[in-house]
């Protein structure tokens, strides 16, 4: 049995198992909902806070184009600011808010739950603990992404504990009747439940406060500074890519990891983004490791970074793989590459195995590297996963040179596939010639049967002329 046959069966008997049932857990599939159902908000903070934040002063460029370009650009930012900077304060300003609302609903909606009362439960235990401050008075200073991790510990800890409070009916008010409305039967059954999690929350939070001297996020950000720092390190970049494309090359969907790992992710953007908000420029910015990061620089066509892929497919002398690569081009473009996944296939098989593994972790360490050297502008906008990479690098960072880069790096991806390419190709070429042969000795081993002549004939016939013949 060959390393490769060996390794095959351990991760299918032993990492398989426990990697999909990870993969199906309800808190993962939850955030993974959540966060793809506020794309659009992300989305529309983003470009918000571009229109209202140019990049470059245009007073420090020599007139010419780029100059006037700059100034048309301030100018409109003057004007547009006070309509559109409100978009980017309510939307990754506030965005922890969405998180939780979006994180009890779907729980709400895996246990069965139509009522309002647990997203309404959760974003008042969440204000109570994040959204204010020693004087208990409003602050919206974690709302945003300072308060994402405490989002999430407050919804899934409130929500679990009023599930819980009402599934044992624990001091339900219960009126009977047929003139009582379904919503008010609902909300006394609830009200004892709301009451306990509520006052749960802010007995944590006043006891943080009294113990720790800060509030409540400031310790759960405290906590995890370690988690958030090596997230934002080369080797976590590196390590991270090579176990999601192992596991997709086994069949097991990289939501294993990308799910657990999108709230940081989010996380580093909107610290990002805060920070160019108030005046950082994009070189200087705190992260390089976010969400845009990953899809924009790393999965350039898809996770494995197979855009490069995709065109040498589209040209290649194998029907089979020209096939499916005409098909894949279109998608990779948008990131989205299950016809190269399932149609070439990329899964299992082993002459394409070291490509698919290494090339997004490439990827990764080379734009790494071009951000901590200061030589391209770190990631703060989120473009949306499915932006075409070069457009998304541009958008993300407003720098240039990083759109440079992806495009410089869908070639050295391409080079990096082409070896292992060929020799996947020499094979599926083989197998098409020898089924050609096949199908042709096949039909020349089949016997030739002339069909008997049905001849028509003129009414003659029927009439018994033997004159008649066959038209």
């Amino acid at each position: 049995m060959s390393a490769m046959e060996r390794m095959t069966g351990t991760i299918e008997k032993r990492i398989a198992p426990v990697a999909n049932k990870l993969a199906r857990q309800k808190y993962i599939q939850v955030m993974q909902s959540t966060f793809l159902s506020l794309i659009p908000f992300f989305t529309l903070g983003s470009f918000a806070l571009i229109i209202v934040s140019p990049p470059v002063d245009p007073q420090r460029l020599d007139p010419g184009f780029g100059r006037s370009f700059f100034q048309g650009w301030t100018s409109l930012a003057d004007f547009a600011g006070p309509a559109v900077l409100p978009i980017y304060f309510v939307t990754i300003g506030a965005i922890s808010l969405y998180v939780v609302a979006g994180m009890a609903f779907y729980l709400g909606r895996h246990h069965k739950m139509q009522s309002i009362v647990p997203v309404a439960t959760a974003l008042a235990a969440f204000l109570i603990m994040a959204g204010t401050d020693e004087k208990n008075e409003l602050t919206t200073a974690y709302l945003g992404g300072t308060g994402l991790f405490t989002g999430i510990i407050v919804t899934i800890g409130g929500f679990e504990l009023y599930r819980f409070l009402y599934a044992k009916r624990v001091g339900r008010i219960e009126l009977s009747g047929n003139g009582v409305p379904p919503a008010l039967t609902e909300s006394l059954a609830s009200l004892v439940p709301i009451v306990i999690v509520l006052l749960t929350a802010g007995i944590v939070s006043a006891l943080t406060r009294v113990l720790t001297g800060s509030p409540f996020p400031d310790l759960i950000r405290l906590i995890l500074t370690p988690l958030v720092s090596g997230v934002n390190t080369i080797w976590v970049v590196i390590l991270l890519a090579v176990v999601v494309m192992l596991l997709w090359w086994f069949g097991i969907h990289d939501t294993v990891i990308t799910g657990p790992l999108s709230p940081f992710l989010i996380n580093n953007m909107t610290a990002n983004a805060a920070a160019y908000a108030a005046g950082a420029t994009t070189l200087a910015l705190p992260f390089i490791v976010s969400e845009p990061f990953w899809w924009t620089f790393m999965a350039i066509g898809g996770s494995g970074a197979t855009m490069g892929l995709a065109f040498l497919a589209a040209f290649s002398k194998s029907k089979h793989i020209k096939t499916v690569g005409r098909l894949s081009v279109v998608p990779a473009l948008f990131n989205i590459n299950e016809p190269l996944i399932f149609g070439l296939p990329l899964m299992y098989n082993p002459v394409l195995f070291f490509p698919f593994i290494g090339t997004m972790a490439f990827n990764g360490a080379v734009a790494f590297v071009f951000m901590d050297l200061h030589l391209i502008g770190r990631p703060f906008v989120d473009p949306g996963w499915n932006m075409i990479a070069p457009v998304g690098a541009l958008i993300s960072t407003l720098d240039w040179k990083a759109m440079l880069l992806v495009l410089g790096l869908i070639v050295v991806d391409a080079l990096i596939y082409l070896p292992f390419f060929k020799v996947y190709e020499k094979q599926k070429l083989a197998e098409e010639r020898a089924q050609a042969d096949s199908d042709a000795e096949a039909v020349a081993a089949s016997p030739t049967t002339t069909p008997a002549a049905s001849p028509v004939t003129d009414n003659r016939l029927a009439d018994g002329d033997a004159a008649a013949q066959p038209i």
